[in-house]
């Protein structure tokens, strides 16, 4: 390990890693992020009884008190770990880079992207395997490849069941590339849109044929196999289909699905980024490592529903 002293915090290469976006990841749009000024910290869940909806009589006598109400709040907790990962740039790669190639730059994307990765296969872990969230397996029969199936039934009933569960009718759907490619070419939403367009079954196409604000269609691919082996790469969101409420704005006393805690107060970071490096004499490399600090967080499991088997297995 490099003494503390030897350690340069690259505000340069920190500003790098936020600027890189690989757009195959819906992290952001999905658990949006909330900057935090403390590691961990308690904070409120606002209303859990739904007091707001409850109807009261407010009717008064003269002289009378009026009636009294007030809502209740709970409390959770977060953890921002902190992700971190580092690569060694040779002094030999270093003089014999071309002029295109840029070493500090091409690390610092690297391990950026390698990090959104982990944090995009930790936040589809958790909408797949956290309690509380309605889901639905699909038997072949009602596939969204299968001719026959009824996808807008099956989407119309998922929404719904957010609807009663939250109060908030979904307006995000994750749609895997291959569940969306199913259901843009399913003969019921072709029979539906095939007097309004004369184009492709785009994103924003079928967001408005399901009366939802975005269709999200992640991209994002993992590699199975070990090092050393033959590569073994599928999508890290697999066969299934989620319908979600996310708050247009992340805040405190709203319902969303989901949002991701980053602690933006860290010594030297940027948007909870941050980027150090360091020399190593003895293996002639300079030494960079990107860290950030997050947790996701499942804050209203009731405004989620998830659609697994959506089609065959991948």
């Amino acid at each position: 390990m490099p003494d503390v002293s030897q350690v340069h915090i690259d505000t340069a290469l920190t500003n790098v890693s936020v600027a890189y976006r690989n757009r195959d990841y819906i992290a952001d749009e999905v658990a949006p992020p909330v900057a935090v000024r403390k590691q961990s910290d308690r904070y409120f869940v606002y209303d859990p009884e739904r007091e707001f909806l409850r109807a009261t009589p407010d009717a008064r006598s003269p002289g009378a008190e009026a009636t009294e109400v007030d809502f209740k709040l709970s409390t959770d907790s977060y953890f921002c770990e902190d992700h971190a990962l580092e690569a060694a740039i040779p002094d030999e790669e270093r003089e014999n880079a071309d002029p295109p190639l840029q070493p500090d730059i091409d690390r610092t994307e690297l391990l950026a992207d390698k990090l959104a990765l982990n944090r995009e296969m930790a936040l589809e872990n958790l909408l797949r395997t956290a309690p509380g969230i309605t889901a639905r397996s699909l038997e072949p029969e009602e596939w969204w490849t299968t001719p026959d199936s009824d996808p807008l039934a099956q989407i119309s009933r998922g929404c719904e069941a957010v609807f009663a569960g939250a109060q908030r009718r979904p307006n995000v759907a994750i749609l895997p590339y291959a569940v969306f490619d199913a259901l843009r070419n399913h003969p019921k939403i072709v029979e539906r849109i095939k007097y309004t367009t004369a184009g492709v079954v785009s994103e924003q196409l079928l967001a408005q044929l399901l009366d939802i604000d975005r269709v999200l269609v992640p991209r994002a691919i993992k590699n199975l196999a070990r090092r050393g082996q033959a590569p073994v790469c599928v999508p890290v969101w697999g066969n299934r289909a989620w319908l979600l409420y996310v708050a247009p704005r992340p805040a405190l006393k709203q319902i969303t699905a989901a949002t991701t805690f980053v602690w933006s107060a860290a010594m030297g970071s940027v948007d909870g980024w941050l980027v150090e490096r360091w020399r190593e004499p003895r293996r002639k490399a300079d030494m960079i490592r990107v860290q950030r600090y997050y947790d996701h967080k499942l804050v209203a499991p009731a405004a989620i529903y998830r659609f697994d088997n959506a089609i065959e297995q991948i």
